[in-house]
């Protein structure tokens, strides 16, 4: 239920639904790191930059560029070596790596 914000789930459902719709966000977010990955993070306005770190989780409205762009290496670090099946270990990332983060 933490990340029901963050990704948009209402936490008011069932928990099996919940947990579909958790599993069916991580699996989305994991395609579009690898996409990014192969885009590249240069390619990615402030805002486009700020977006997608908060997208996965980390609050970066008082870390600069650079910071957010280093915290989003880390992230697609991780994302793009699991598997599919170890979408339960990205989520729990979303929130280790997120509330963990120093500047």
């Amino acid at each position: 239920r933490a990340l029901s914000q963050v990704l948009f789930l209402t936490p008011h459902l069932p928990a099996f639904l919940l947990r579909h719709r958790l599993h069916s966000h991580i699996l989305e977010i994991q395609q579009l790191d690898r996409a990014l990955l192969h885009l590249g993070l240069g390619q990615l306005s402030e805002d486009e930059l700020r977006a997608a770190c908060y997208l996965r989780g980390l609050n970066s409205t008082h870390l600069g560029q650079a910071e957010c762009r280093a915290w989003l290496e880390q992230w697609l670090g991780l994302s793009c070596e699991l598997q599919d099946s170890e979408a339960s270990l990205l989520a729990h990332s979303m929130v280790l790596l997120s509330l963990n983060y120093r500047r």
